[in-house]
């Protein structure tokens, strides 16, 4: 989650400071910062490695000595931000990774599977396009339904659907209005752009989006009755996985109001078949309010379990999963406590930030 994208910053901090100070003798040959299967790249590392270009290098006239040692300086500025990435980190190690609380109701949590529609330039820059579909990732049997947004009349359209790994046409098609559908097939490979041939009334553009599309790997059942463990509210999930190895779930905890509260993750590796595996809420997350909850947004993946293999996904059968009334008050105001590797980064921040 969050504190993913705070490693990537680091890194990318480290490497730079690194590369900034280092000599050929003693410079570290590498950083073992990121975990093999990070895949989470957030504003944070833009923060950061934008950042590192205000590191200088002391030039200032000195004395040769046998051992020379180069002085790394930071700006006020660079200073400033890592003292607010600090701050913002240190807060959210209030509550556990696997139990976030959602604060703002533009959180990239709560559109998962959003679609990002940009606007192109067409006929030579004097007008726009769009291609919009409803989502990024498709699961089969689902078609590809995309429509083209424009100010200007669309007459027709020839389109493709190209596998970008291998630039294969897997699928075509045409319309005579400025919507078009593609029938899925079993076999698409996931990660496909559609090509489309646009006629407006004042001349002929092309318009490409790239989009995702999975055979499911995984489906979720549904949930079994939920309950406390300590300071943790216990969500067991039934799935049902068609292929054994390490899968990730997140669903978003909401009030029965539609109030987002948190997102929770949890990594189980699962053996082919039907497993139970569990997220939990933390007692943080509530803020002592009771009442009536559910799990919407779900999301499966099996992730990566070595180079090269490709993370799949799969579908939640309900998208929306009634946990029924809960007291808040039954939970123990057990505090998360961060581990070693968490405080660590944060002192690390600091010491950047001049705060230690």
């Amino acid at each position: 989650m969050k504190r993913l994208w705070m490693v990537v910053a680091l890194v990318s901090v480290g490497l730079g400071v690194f590369w900034f100070a280092g000599t050929q003798d003693n410079a570290p040959q590498s950083m073992d910062l990121l975990p093999a299967n990070s895949e989470e790249k957030r504003s944070t590392m833009v923060l950061a490695t934008t950042g590192v270009a205000n590191v200088k290098r002391d030039v200032s006239p000195r004395v040769e000595t046998a051992s020379t040692e180069e002085k790394v300086v930071v700006s006020e500025a660079l200073s400033a931000q890592f003292s607010r990435i600090a701050q913002t980190f240190e807060s959210e190690l209030n509550y556990p990774p696997y139990s976030q609380p959602i604060v703002d109701l533009a959180s990239p949590y709560l559109t998962p599977n959003h679609f990002a529609v940009v606007e192109m330039p067409v006929l030579d820059g004097k007008h726009s396009a769009a291609l919009v579909v409803d989502k990024y990732r498709y699961f089969f049997p689902e078609p590809i339904a995309f429509r083209v947004k424009s100010g200007l009349p669309v007459t027709g359209m020839k389109f493709d659907l190209i596998d970008i790994d291998t630039r294969e046409v897997v699928a075509s098609g045409n319309s005579e209005n400025a919507q078009g559908k593609l029938t899925a097939k079993e076999n698409w490979p996931a990660n496909v752009r559609l090509r489309v041939k646009v006629q407006f009334a004042g001349g002929g553009d092309v318009l490409t989006a790239d989009v995702n599309y999975q055979n499911p790997v995984a489906y979720l059942l549904g949930a079994q009755s939920a309950y406390v463990q300590g300071a943790d509210w216990m969500i067991p999930l039934d799935i049902d996985a068609k292929k054994a190895g390490l899968y990730r779930v997140r669903a978003n905890l909401y009030r029965v109001d539609g109030t987002p509260v948190a997102v929770l993750t949890s990594k189980q590796r699962l053996a082919e078949g039907e497993s139970v595996m569990d997220v939990k809420a933390h007692q943080s997350v509530f803020g002592g309010e009771s009442g009536e909850y559910q799990l919407r947004d779900i999301q499966v993946e099996r992730m990566s379990g070595s180079p090269g293999e490709k993370t799949r996904y799969g579908v939640s059968n309900v998208s929306v999963i009634e946990l029924g009334p809960f007291n808040a008050n039954s939970l123990s105001e057990e505090s998360y406590q961060p581990s070693e590797q968490e405080r660590q980064q944060l002192l690390f921040l600091k010491s950047l930030s001049g705060e230690v």
